[in-house]
């Protein structure tokens, strides 16, 4: 099973607007991945949300924050 693990900003006015995006077959890393705090923002109320689902069909293209990687080693319990 492939789990497609996306981060999104929940501003209604930007449809597709991916900032992290990757692909695992790890149970556990997208388990991970949805404990990873959103990141708010101040000046609108909005922020980025992360979710992890199954993928099937076509891959969309990868994108990572350096934010995922620290937070996903901070889950871990290993240092950032």
């Amino acid at each position: 099973m492939v789990y497609e693990l996306i981060g999104y900003n929940t501003d209604g006015r930007y449809r597709d607007d991916v900032r992290h995006r990757e692909y695992t077959t790890s149970k556990k890393k997208a388990e991970l991945f949805e404990q990873i705090p959103k990141i708010q923002f101040t000046d609108s109320g909005h922020g980025i949300v992360f979710a992890a689902h199954e993928h099937r069909g076509p891959r969309g293209s990868i994108r990572r924050m350096d934010y995922v990687r620290k937070q996903l080693e901070i889950l871990r319990g290993r240092p950032a």
